[in-house]
């Protein structure tokens, strides 16, 4: 018998953690923060997504791809489609550049409270999505 290693996530623990973190001013923890509201936008989005019907998920990082097709679809999240890429573009800077990270210097790189504020919109327009209505079922598919 297998014991249970990592119970069930709600993924909104991460965008509440992230903001306790944030107030932490050392650099590892802003980066953390950073990294972490970021994963929240992209676990409920791609759990919201698959559950009202506009992809089917594969619990893996191929999901990364499937969920900024969807929310980048006009119909989906409009204009504010394209934040979640965004967001993640930010969080690839802040996670795998060890270096001094500037506005200037890297065009992806976004304030700590720029990703926070994002990520809090991202989860709340996707919340708001109705169930696709493409979609024979709830959670079946693109």
């Amino acid at each position: 018998m297998s014991k249970v290693l990592y119970p069930m996530l709600d993924p909104t623990a991460y965008l509440k953690l992230a903001e306790e973190v944030s107030s932490n001013s050392e650099t590892a923890a802003r980066r953390t923060a950073a990294d972490r509201a970021y994963f929240a936008a992209f676990l409920v989005s791609r759990d919201l997504l698959a559950e009202k019907g506009y992809m089917l998920p594969h619990y893996s990082d191929e999901d990364h791809k499937d969920v900024v097709d969807v929310l980048k679809d006009m119909q989906v999240l409009g204009a504010f489609g394209n934040e979640e890429n965004r967001l993640r573009m930010a969080r690839n800077c802040v996670t795998y550049d060890t270096r001094d990270l500037d506005s200037s210097m890297l065009r992806n790189v976004r304030s700590l409270e720029w990703m926070l504020y994002t990520a809090r919109e991202i989860i709340k327009r996707v919340k708001a999505l109705p169930e696709n209505p493409k979609s024979s079922r709830g959670g079946a598919g693109k």
